[in-house]
């Protein structure tokens, strides 16, 4: 769940929010749109790791997963011509 305040409320309360961010991430409106979210730092650094091992991975394809690709359509292409039919 997260809880929605505006940016006003937010900065007459900062403790009580960053009590709470603790538990739930804590979004803050301005002109009656979203401009931040406040996380615990736990949160934030699952995200930040999250982020990362999925950007270690993007566009990254092993030459051994090639040569299994390669293979398996060797073996099996005229199987796959025939379901695309």
């Amino acid at each position: 769940m997260t809880t929605t305040v505006t940016a006003s409320e937010f900065q007459k309360n900062f403790g009580q929010y960053k009590e709470l961010a603790q538990r739930e991430p804590v979004s803050v409106t301005s002109n009656g749109r979203e401009s931040v979210v406040l996380l615990s730092a736990t949160e934030y650094k699952e995200y930040e790791a999250f982020k990362q091992s999925r950007y270690a991975y993007q566009g990254k394809v092993t030459d051994d997963f090639k040569d299994d690709v390669t293979d398996f359509m060797d073996n099996h292409g005229d199987v796959l011509d025939g379901l695309a039919q």
